[in-house]
């Protein structure tokens, strides 16, 4: 079993999105995890990203408004290409999910998917357009990203 580095990951991430982004993009974090690293992408590279965080709890239940609505009407008014940002990529039907919802909402920007690791195992026909590692856990790991302010790690939930 291997769990990464959470910096490592990080980094390698920001040199695959940099130059490769639109300098324009939304960042839309899933929940508190895609948030965080939304808003530290957003400082990293290049361009002038805006962020919101997509309530994982409201994708769950169908809602949606899982979107700010002051995000969405910019992302629908710019046009502005998405990258969904989240920490794990596991089974993928959260994405597909979150995609599926901004599509009903009228987004019909690029939309693009930045992961901090990739767990495989996909369940639906999805793969990260940027990815900072591979990961390779037990199937009933449930991981965590967490932060002392500076520092990212991965920690068993």
């Amino acid at each position: 079993m291997s769990t990464p580095n959470a910096m490592n990951c990080f980094e390698t991430l920001v040199a695959r999105m940099e130059g490769a982004v639109a300098i324009d993009a939304w960042l839309l974090g899933l929940g508190e995890e895609g948030a965080l690293l939304a808003e530290r992408l957003a400082v990293r590279l290049p361009g002038k990203h805006r962020c919101a965080a997509l309530d994982l709890h409201a994708l769950a239940q169908g809602a949606l408004r899982t979107v700010p609505e002051a995000a969405l009407s910019a992302i629908l008014s710019e046009k502005a290409p998405v990258v969904l940002v989240d920490a794990v990529l596991w089974h993928g039907e959260t994405i597909v999910q979150a995609i599926s919802l901004l599509r009903q909402r009228g987004v019909r920007a690029p939309i693009e998917l930045a992961v901090l690791a990739d767990r495989g195992g996909y369940l639906v026909p999805i793969a990260p357009t940027y990815s900072g590692g591979e990961m390779i856990v037990a199937e009933d790991t449930v991981l965590r990203l967490e932060t002392d302010g500076e520092t990212l790690r991965f920690k068993e939930a």
